[in-house]
């Protein structure tokens, strides 16, 4: 199968290579997903909720494999400068890095490193929002319109808050005409600010992908722009700060920031890197820093394993909002396949991918909730069983732009889930 991509607005045309076990292949997309956070009443402590419908346990789950799991990110290409991943739950532990965090110094990735989150931070808008229905603030079946009148053009039909969520919005997607997408362009504007209704603004020019939202499902950033307005429209405050409010200090998540201009990355982290042709070379230029707004957040793999922890604990939403949280609709997917996820039909509910990894010689196949993300110089991604019985999350540094080395994406989570 192949995963679809998670995205930031960055499209740099880069290569990728396929493994030989093709369930799983993540990639950057050339569309945008900025992804964002808000403000909450600072009364906002998530309450714990049982979570009937996802308390079964799931299919058996193999010994953990430390060898393997080494192994596979040890597998890592040249253009891959550091790798970090970390394995949760009742069904295993172990972390693990590979790498350098500074290819100057060579000092080795840190296991408590710190990296940009990309589209993982969709989840964390999706979790707001949901919110904010069990508030009453927000009916997810009344139309983006009534809440943000003028951002969509006047022709287009009712969009669902709902589609915004899981992806069948019909909304179209920034292109690489849109942002800067080759590797000196990237450089130079990295640090250039670009506002949520800017981004919105550019993507609706372009055509819908197809007519009828709820229709048909579809990866892609521009809903999720959306729905950060929306929050922001419903609260009066910004995304990170309701993000903060609402999550990271209920849930304790100290290495967790959602920053709104600071470029920087605090405490320790690795490096991320893009090659940029130079004289007939190619030449690493240090991104580390770049406008978050690119990159949304900032976490730990111990953080977002106690943030996928609490939400599938029902600490974060209560059991109508989970039910919503992990409704996948019954589309097809566009342009889907055989080898997708979802065989050709939708397999994204509201932020979180479903993911069912086949088993060999007979044995069950173990499904897995998840979400990836990229920025430049930074490729991550968490998944867990429903159960919480095994949790992956993991990040590494491609020099080639975020999204891009699927196959060793593909090496750490099969070593992580495959029966």
């Amino acid at each position: 199968m192949t995963f679809e991509p998670s995205s930031t607005y960055r499209p740099i045309a880069l290569g990728s290579r396929r493994r030989r076990r093709t369930w799983a292949v993540l990639s950057c997309a050339a569309a945008a997903a900025v992804v964002i956070g808000v403000a909450a009443p600072a009364s906002a402590t998530p309450a714990t909720h049982p979570v009937a419908t996802i308390g079964r346990a799931d299919s058996p789950l193999p010994k953990l494999n430390p060898q393997a799991l080494q192994q596979a990110i040890s597998s890592a290409p040249d253009r891959v400068t550091g790798v970090l991943a970390r394995v949760s739950g009742p069904a295993g532990k172990w972390t693990g890095t590979y790498g350098v965090a500074d290819i100057t110094t060579q000092q080795p990735v840190p296991l408590d490193g710190r990296f940009r989150l990309g589209s993982v931070t969709k989840i964390f808008i999706a979790t707001v929002v949901l919110q904010l229905a069990a508030e009453h603030r927000v009916d997810l079946g009344k139309p983006v319109q009534h809440y943000l009148p003028g951002v969509m053009p006047a022709d287009y039909p009712p969009i669902p808050v709902r589609t915004l969520l899981n992806f069948t919005s019909s909304l179209p997607e920034l292109t690489a005409d849109d942002m800067p997408s080759t590797p000196d362009a990237i450089v130079q504007h990295r640090f250039d600010d670009h506002p949520l209704s800017e981004l919105v603004a550019k993507a609706v020019r372009h055509d819908r992908p197809f007519t009828e939202p709820g229709s048909m499902q579809v990866y892609g950033a521009t809903g999720y722009y959306v729905a950060g307005m929306l929050v922001e429209k419903l609260t009066g405050h910004s995304y990170q700060q309701e993000i903060t409010r609402r999550i990271l200090r209920p849930l304790h998540l100290r290495h967790t920031t959602a920053p709104e201009t600071d470029p920087t990355i605090p405490g320790p982290h690795a490096h991320g890197y893009l090659a940029v042709p130079q004289d007939g070379e190619s030449k690493l230029v240090d991104v580390t820093e770049q406008n978050p707004g690119a990159g949304g957040m900032i976490s730990t793999t111990a953080d977002l394993d106690g943030f996928l922890t609490a939400l599938f604990r029902g600490r974060l939403l209560a059991p109508a909002q989970m039910k919503e949280l992990l409704a996948v609709p019954g589309v097809p997917y566009l342009g889907g396949s055989d080898k997708d996820p979802g065989h050709g039909k939708a397999y994204y509910s509201a932020g979180l991918m479903r993911v069912t990894i086949p088993g060999s010689d007979g044995r069950p196949g173990v499904t897995v909730w998840g979400k990836t993300g990229s920025t430049y110089g930074y490729t991550d991604g968490m998944f867990t069983t429903s159960d919480l019985r095994r949790r992956l999350v993991y990040c590494f540094n491609p020099v080639t732009g975020g999204g891009n080395d699927m196959a060793l994406v593909n090496q750490i989570i099969t070593a992580a889930f495959a029966p």
